[in-house]
């Protein structure tokens, strides 16, 4: 019987994964970018029944809201602003007894990525999403993944 729980909690567990929860995945609806333009980069949350996404914007006291980045030391540059997406659900959470936003189900954004002058062929931009999600019984931990997509630039 203590090896059967043992699997159970193990299995429990393993089901819990953020990447489990949240599955991203992105990509580039145009064969080609510029050097120097924007690639408008197609990043999806395809998110599990019954467990929320929370959005990029969070009331203070709330939970951790989504944000989308990129690493500081690559030659790709990100317009915080420009990231569009789906109008999230807003809700009282007891969990954080506040108004929280968040999706449902998949929500997918729009991320302009500018690529360098000076690039040419296959790109890899490492996109870090860092997200929070809660279920019914469970809110998991703050998670950061990264998501490489290829883009292609012409010159």
């Amino acid at each position: 019987m203590p090896l059967l729980l043992v699997l159970l909690l193990t299995a429990i567990n393993a089901a819990q994964r953020p990447t489990d929860i949240v599955r991203w995945s992105a990509a580039v609806p145009s064969k080609a970018v510029a050097a120097g333009g924007t690639a408008k980069i197609e990043l999806t949350a395809k998110i599990e029944d019954g467990w929320k996404l929370y959005a990029l914007v969070q009331p203070k006291g709330g939970p951790v809201p989504l944000a989308i980045l990129l690493d500081k030391a690559t030659p790709f540059r990100l317009v915080q602003k420009q990231i569009t997406g789906p109008l999230p659900k807003v809700q009282r959470d007891d969990t954080f007894n506040v108004d929280t936003q968040y999706y449902e189900h998949e929500a997918a954004f729009i991320v302009p990525v500018t690529m360098p002058k000076t690039a040419s062929g296959k790109q890899q931009v490492p996109i870090d999403v860092t997200f929070q999600a809660c279920g019914a019984e469970i809110c998991l931990r703050p998670f950061t993944q990264r998501i490489n997509v290829d883009v292609n630039v012409s010159r």
